[in-house]
C-alpha cells in the first residue's frame, strides 16, 4: 500500500473519530498537548472539527427536546 493512501486512510478514520466521540479526541489532544508529545499548534485542525461535531450534537440535542415535549401527567 503507498504511504499516502495509508496517510489517507488514517486521517479519515482520525476525521470520522472526532465526529463519532468529540469528547475523546478532545481529550486525547489535550493530554499530548499536556505531555509535550505534539506542539501547541499541532492537530488544531482536528480540534476544530470536534468542537464543530460537540456542537452539532447540542444543538440536534436541543432541537429533538423540543420537538418532542413531554406529555402532561393527568
Amino acid at each position: 500500500m503507498p504511504i499516502s493512501l495509508y496517510r489517507r486512510r488514517i486521517a479519515a478514520t482520525v476525521i470520522q473519530l472526532a465526529k463519532d466521540d468529540p469528547s475523546l479526541v478532545k481529550e486525547v489532544i489535550a493530554r499530548l498537548r499536556e505531555s509535550g508529545e505534539i506542539e501547541a499548534d499541532d492537530l488544531v485542525y482536528l480540534d476544530r472539527i470536534a468542537d464543530r461535531w460537540m456542537k452539532i450534537a447540542e444543538d440536534n440535542g436541543r432541537h429533538t427536546a423540543s420537538t418532542y415535549p413531554r406529555q402532561a401527567r393527568g
